[in-house]
């Protein structure tokens, strides 16, 4: 593992520590934290001060250090946690957030200095305890020893006996023995030392009969041990979230505990044999530690876990994720391909042929199960957002929550980071209005916004609301006409005046501001669902809020679906929009006008969309009841019944972008390659069911796209 492989896992566990921390103080600002809480929130910002000074982020490391000194404050109950403070904790790890991304992207740090001071004010404000003893300043960063006569001045100091003056009664003991190879995963003792230092603690005792030969040694190793005599006033779980980040690449032991053997990789035969001579008995007292054999105990305790059932997790390039999905959707093309071919020749390989989609549809499962995350990585963004906007904008909105577990692609989450930042702003800007108006309204000052997830028939539905005062759409519908979006006469339904929004350079604000205004922002909105296989719909109420509900496919890469034939072309329908197939009678077809036919489903009056119409496609059958009815739903638009010839396979198939390969086009969600090596084109059947609900099917072919 090279240094940049280390940095970029350090960066990783500091997006991880900065979600824990918001997390908390989230909990803190709704009243509902406890004594653990701020223990969490400490513990993250410690973590990332650890590695920061491991990995030489200076500017990071100094600025955490003034953090969690307050926090350290509010968990000793020195300052009490009221809500102003919350409110500087929250602005002190947005600042924090800015510092590990210019970090992480080698950018000047933000200027800190204010805030930094305010946190110290708000410290010293904290009760007469905190001004009588301050802390003691930070000490200077210095150079690890680049000699062997600066090493030995360091083992020789670290060495030394304790002073004469007897320890205080309620001290303890605290044994430190970095294992092999902790070195070159960015650790550094030295900044352990100094840490504990800092707390009162004194060296002991440096065990350094590990240490081999010098033609032996190896610098990456670790050799020594240390034992520090702690002051009584200093918990255990202080000093041990100092190794929070090392996590498993260093041993503690604590009084009454076996003092950890050390672990290197390839010992030499004169530092064994000294580990078995010199190694210490559980820790009591210095004086009482003897030579002699290791314990079992100790042995046990040292030796690391085999085949143990703690959880464990491996951290893996997204190459060579993506690499492996890539793979697998190959593998389900060729799965395919062998099936038909198989099947068409010789029936007896049935069975082999059932084992076989068993097992690759196991492996994709698993596969694409790599790449699931929760969407709280993107809702856990939006706090910060409304602290933004309620400075900017004056406005005081309350988030409420739902669904956060809810998982779904990677690729997709990272792509929808854009677009809901949009969705807010727009919601904070337009939707919810000043308190002054909402009081005379009769509403709450405090707007509200609520980000909601769920699952629903194999795809995500995310729902971005506000109780705000709705759409105007009188005023949209006047904003459009005087831009020449539609016509003066033309007669438009609720959601198609909705769906204006987001024409491109579309805005009602009257004035331009750093928020919105021009109209440079729904439309990209709209663009970026839309590559990534969704639809947005919208539902708004004079008065009352509006609803942004973003219908997101769970995956981009493979996906289940039923391969019909229309005319002379196959095409595949997504099986999560499929309800059932069935051939209707003809008291079951109903005509409408000239051209369109309703299906009688259940009592329920379904349109009916002849694919053939719409691909072109030649001898396909027009007749509903000379063909098959596949009955769909969708979300925001209802049903729809496809008339299709026939049905001829239902099996997974991988998604291919088509417009990767020539353009986007209405009507059609990609291109995916059958079993016999054609491809055929995949239905979007959200775009015929909207078509269908405004009686303009047949105007939008898909074979320009064959």
């Amino acid at each position: 593992m090279t240094e940049d492989d280390i940095k970029q896992i350090f960066f990783v566990e500091c997006e991880e520590s900065l979600e824990a921390a918001e997390t908390g103080l989230a909990a803190c600002r709704e009243g509902t934290h406890d004594s653990e809480t701020i223990n969490a929130i400490f513990r993250a910002v410690h973590s990332i001060k650890g590695g920061a000074g491991a990995f030489g982020h200076t500017a990071l490391a100094a600025y955490t250090h003034g953090f969690e000194n307050l926090l350290g404050d509010v968990r000793e109950g020195k300052v009490p946690l009221e809500p102003a403070l919350v409110d500087l904790l929250l602005l002190a790890l947005d600042c924090l957030r800015d510092h590990v991304e210019a970090a992480r992207g080698g950018g000047a740090p933000p200027d800190d200095t204010d805030l930094l001071a305010r946190l110290e004010a708000a410290r010293a404000a904290g009760g007469g305890e905190v001004a009588a003893s301050p802390p003691a300043p930070a000490p200077a960063p210095a150079a690890a020893p680049d000699s062997l006569d600066d090493l030995d001045a360091l083992l020789n100091e670290l060495s030394a006996p304790a002073p004469a003056a007897a320890p205080a009664p309620a001290s303890w003991l605290v044994h430190i023995r970095p294992h092999a190879g902790a070195m070159t995963k960015g650790s550094e003792p030295l900044l352990w030392l100094r840490e504990l230092t800092d707390l009162g603690g004194t060296c002991e005792l440096c065990d350094i009969a590990p240490v081999p030969s010098f033609e032996r040694l190896q610098v990456e190793e670790g050799y020594l041990g240390w034992t520090f005599r702690m002051p009584g006033s200093v918990a255990r779980d202080t000093v041990s979230e100092i190794f929070d980040f090392v996590g498993d690449d260093v041993a503690l032991a604590y009084d009454g505990d076996p003092i950890p053997a050390p672990r290197i990789a390839a010992p030499s035969a004169p530092a064994l044999a000294a580990a078995h001579t010199e190694a210490p008995q559980p820790i009591h007292k210095p004086e009482t530690t003897t030579a002699g054999p290791t314990p079992p105990a100790a042995a046990a305790a040292a030796a690391p876990p085999a085949g143990g059932t703690a959880n464990q997790s491996v951290r893996i390039d997204l190459r060579k994720l993506d690499m492996l999905i890539d793979g697998v959707g190959e593998l389900v093309i060729a799965q395919a391909m062998l099936a038909q071919r198989l099947t068409n020749e010789n029936l007896a390989h049935i069975e082999e042929l059932a084992l076989i989609d068993g097992l690759v549809r196991d492996i994709q499962e698993h596969a694409m199960a790599f790449r699931a995350q929760p969407i709280s990585s993107v809702f856990g963004r939006v706090p910060r957002l409304l602290r933004e906007l309620g400075g900017s904008t004056g406005k005081h909105v309350k988030l409420e929550v739902a669904g956060e577990t809810t998982e779904l692609d990677k690729t997709v989450i990272e792509r929808l980071s854009e677009p809901m930042t949009h969705l807010i702003r727009n919601a904070v800007d337009h939707g919810i209005e000043s308190p002054e108006e909402r009081r005379a309204a009769g509403k709450d000052p405090e707007g509200t916004l609520t980000l909601s997830a769920e699952q629903k028939a194999g795809r995500i539905i995310i729902r971005i609301a506000d109780d705000g005062r709705g759409i105007d759409r009188d005023r949209v519908l006047a904003k459009a006409i005087a831009n020449g979006l539609v016509a003066p006469d033309a007669q438009l339904t609720d959601d198609d005046i909705n769906q204006l929004i987001f024409a491109p350079g579309f805005s009602t604000a009257a004035t331009v501001s750093s928020i919105s205004g021009r109209g440079v922002g729904m439309d990209v909105v709209k663009q970026n669902v839309k590559e990534l296989g969704g639809r947005i719909t919208i539902e708004s109420t004079p008065g009352k809020g509006t609803t942004f509900s973003l219908a997101l496919p769970l995956t981009l890469a493979i996906s289940d679906g039923m391969i019909v034939q229309v005319g002379d072309q196959s095409l595949v329908i997504p099986l999560t929009h499929v309800i059932e197939s069935l051939r209707p009678t003809p008291a079951d077809v109903k005509s409408m006008g000239t051209r369109a036919q309703m299906l009688n489903a259940r009592g329920s009056f379904v349109p009916i969309v002849p694919l053939g119409v719409l691909t072109g496609a030649g001898g396909a059958v027009s007749n509903p009841c000379a063909g098959v009815l596949v009955l769909v739903e969708t979300e925001g638009h209802g049903r729809v019944a496809l008339l299709v010839d026939a049905i001829t396979d239902q099996r997974q198939f991988v998604i291919k972008a088509l417009d990767a390969h020539y353009r986007q086009i209405d009507s059609v969600a990609g291109a995916t390659i059958l079993g016999n090596g054609k491809v055929a084109l995949i239905v979007d059947v959200d775009f015929i069911a909207s078509n269908a609900a405004r009686n303009l099917v047949g105007t939008v072919p898909l074979a320009a796209a064959a």
